[in-house]
């Protein structure tokens, strides 16, 4: 064999080389932490959806005969558009939804064999339509104001009504934030009836507060009233004993105690002994 040949048949077989390198159809794919991976055979007996197994780690395979899909298990947050809603008496209610769930790992074949879809075309398809249904359902059963005034049980229905959907297919509810706005005049007649509460609560406010101190003053006067009325039955009293303990020896001895030596310069005659006081 030539040199010339050695060298084209080693060029082609390098070249062979490099072309079997390129176009072989084996690789692998680690599946990360947090996700879970599915393998599915393309052709063979056992090709199609039926035959899924779960996989994780580093995983090799023959792309020409198999595809890996990965399915995330750790928590989505998806917040959807806002839509409206109807209550049974005809008003409407703005909704922005924003949902927190988690796949089941053991539920992922399943999923897939069911939608055969990537999670995000499912969130955006069947798990769209649910909320929007499960939404629209409860809302049937609530009255405008009841919507508003029950909000919090409002809300638990829908989330059991999405709770028993979305678990049944792997898919597990964490978290709902609704965003519920009412029509523009229900949101008035609302704020109206709110104000005139804070009115009614203030007036009655102000009314036991002057309840209350009217009641002090009443207190106070008659507080007063007993104190003059204990004090002139105490002086009464003591009249009355001055009155009865008034003998003329008494008054003797008072007159007596109370004169200064001085006699008096006018005399009203010889025979009387009134004498009067003169300063």
């Amino acid at each position: 064999m030539t040199l010339g040949r050695k060298i084209i048949i080693g060029s082609v077989s390098f070249f062979l080389a490099v072309m079997v390198l390129f176009i072989q159809p084996f690789t692998f794919e680690n599946i990360d932490a947090g996700n879970v991976g599915i393998r599915i055979n393309l052709y063979g007996t056992d090709k199609g959806v039926d035959n899924i197994t779960l996989v994780t780690g580093r995983v090799w395979y023959n792309t020409w005969t198999t595809k890996i899909i990965e399915f995330p298990t750790f928590t989505q947050s998806v917040d959807y558009d806002s839509f409206v809603i109807t209550t049974k008496d005809a008003a409407e209610f703005k909704v922005d939804p924003k949902l927190n769930y988690h796949i089941n790992p053991d539920k992922v074949p399943q999923i897939y064999r069911q939608y055969r879809r990537p999670l995000g075309e499912i969130q955006q398809g069947f798990m769209k339509n649910t909320i929007y249904d499960a939404y629209r359902i409860v809302a049937n059963s609530f009255s405008s104001d009841s919507v508003m005034s029950n909000r919090e049980a409002f809300e638990d229905r829908v989330q059991n009504v999405l709770t028993k959907t979305l678990g049944k297919d792997g898919f597990i509810y964490d978290q709902l934030t609704s965003a519920i706005t009412p029509p523009p005049s229900l949101r008035q007649m609302i704020d109206e009836k709110n104000t005139s509460i804070q009115a009614r609560l203030k007036a009655e406010n102000m009314a036991k507060q002057a309840e209350a101190e009217a009641k002090v003053i009443i207190a106070r006067a008659e507080g007063q009233a007993k104190a003059t009325l204990i004090k002139a039955r105490a002086e009464a009293e003591a009249n009355q004993l001055r009155v009865k303990t008034l003998t003329p020896l008494l008054i003797q001895q008072e007159w007596v105690s109370k004169w200064n030596g001085v006699l008096p310069t006018t005399n009203a005659g010889g025979s009387t002994s009134l004498m009067l006081g003169i300063k």
